[in-house]
């Protein structure tokens, strides 16, 4: 009996050495902002990141300087570099005008922080660009407990066209794109986050306060089952020359599950991948792009949108992304997306370039980045509330942390096999077994 009760104690000891440790703040979190825009489609450069579309963008506040001035910025993981104060006068349509006037701008002049960098660059995209000065000043990210950054470099709009936000670019930094330190960079040297990591929920489309991100840690209610890891590839080729460091991914194989049938994959659908929460569509080569169309009946717009019935939205069906032991499943209800009410369309365009899994791709993933170990996490996505844990700098750190949210895409999840699972089944079992002893020690000779 003492035998075994000292098994059990070694058991506990083992279970509380991997489960979350949960001493010590919480990370840093603030939700992300979406945004309903114009139905106007246009086609991402290959060297920078962002959408021009837009049905829905996702953005996150900052308050740069002293005193604070609330901005929206979009949450690109695609980019890397801030920028604030597009000319909202040249926005591409009525609609981005008017949600241009409403996401902020900062006066330098009003900052007694402020310092002007005597810089200046100027970022093109597929449509549109913007010559920007570069600038430092404070940074708080609000509805947080942290200390503001001190002297974060960012670049200050002199003049844009096409574009209705500036850009948080939450790529790799210093020692990869650039030659500064950018926001990523600054979290972790001014020991807001343990290492160079952040989480992205983006939610469901139809609720417009579900999505969150997390520097430095990652949330356990967001997710179901376990995190699987992905080595986050190196610079792809672009055109005819080797393209910035971006969260490129291996993707197996993308199918489809139609309602009430057998799930299929596409031939040659094995492909490198940018995870970008910039792109509101997942860009995929033309052929696959016209074997979804067929298969969805869908049709091909004038705009290029590929429409299908709004009704299909409520249909039991998915476009399934599978990433080695891991598959995403998209339900159609978040792959389709409605057009102010006229018509739908298929989450997804063709493009020559690397392939994007864009929004129509993330709000069904919860994705950790972590630049520190050049490593990509990617779990089923799900909402149950909200866990916050922090994440340390250790490889592997993430993969310890099992979602405690129920499948919410409609596919049975597996039972977690990691290790948070296996100690506690393992006590489990021995206190069956201490059960057993005592009943046999109590049992009449």
């Amino acid at each position: 009996m003492i035998a075994v009760l000292a098994v059990l104690l070694f058991a506990l000891h083992v279970a509380s050495r991997v489960l979350p440790d949960k001493s010590g703040s919480e990370p840093l979190s603030f939700p992300v902002i979406q945004r309903k825009t114009t139905k106007h489609l246009g086609k991402r450069d290959n060297t920078v990141s962002l959408t021009n579309v837009s049905t829905l963008t996702y953005l996150i506040q900052l308050q740069i300087g002293t005193p604070p001035q609330p901005v929206e910025v979009v949450l690109d993981t695609g980019s890397f570099e801030l920028w604030v104060d597009p000319t909202c006068s040249t926005a591409s349509t009525a609609d981005q005008k008017a949600e241009c006037a409403l996401a902020g701008t900062y006066n330098p002049e009003l900052s007694t922080t402020y310092i002007d960098k005597n810089l200046s660059s100027k970022i093109t995209y597929g449509k549109g660009g913007v010559d920007i000065k570069y600038a430092s000043d404070k940074i708080l990210l609000p509805g947080t407990n942290s200390q503001p950054l001190q002297n974060v470099i960012f670049g200050l709009g002199q003049s844009s066209n096409d574009l209705a936000w500036g850009i948080s670019g939450i790529g790799h930094g210093k020692g990869f794109n650039t030659h500064y330190n950018n926001i990523i960079d600054e979290l972790y040297l001014q020991g807001i986050t343990q290492s160079k990591v952040f989480s992205v929920s983006l939610g469901s489309q139809y609720d417009n306060r579900a999505g969150t991100v997390v520097f430095g840690g990652v949330d356990t209610r967001k997710y179901s089952g376990r995190l699987h890891k992905f080595v986050n590839l190196p610079p792809q080729l672009e055109g005819n020359k080797w393209g910035p460091w971006r969260y490129y991914i291996q993707v197996d194989s993308i199918g489809l599950t139609k309602p009430g049938e057998i799930p299929y994959k596409y031939d040659g659908s094995s492909m490198v991948a940018l995870l970008d929460t910039g792109s509101t569509w997942t860009y995929l080569p033309q052929g696959l792009v016209d074997e979804l169309a067929k298969d969805t009946n869908a049709s091909l717009w004038q705009d290029g949108s590929y429409q299908v019935p709004c009704e299909m939205k409520n249909d039991a069906g998915w476009v399934d992304f599978e990433f080695g032991n891991l598959t995403i499943h998209v339900p159609y209800s978040e792959f389709i997306t409605e057009f102010e009410g006229e018509y739908c369309a298929l989450g997804v365009l063709p493009r020559d370039g690397t392939p994007i899994l864009g929004d129509s791709f993330l709000r069904s993933s919860y994705v950790i980045f972590d630049q520190t170990n050049q490593d990509l996490y990617l779990a089923r996505s799900a909402h149950c509330g909200t866990n916050k844990e922090i994440l340390s700098p250790e490889p592997g750190a993430a993969s310890r942390f099992i979602g405690e949210c129920s499948p919410a895409d409609g596919y049975p999840t597996p039972v977690p096999t990691g290790l948070v699972v296996a100690p506690i089944a393992l006590v489990m079992w021995i206190i069956g077994l201490i059960f057993q002893q005592v009943r046999q020690e109590e049992a009449p000779g």
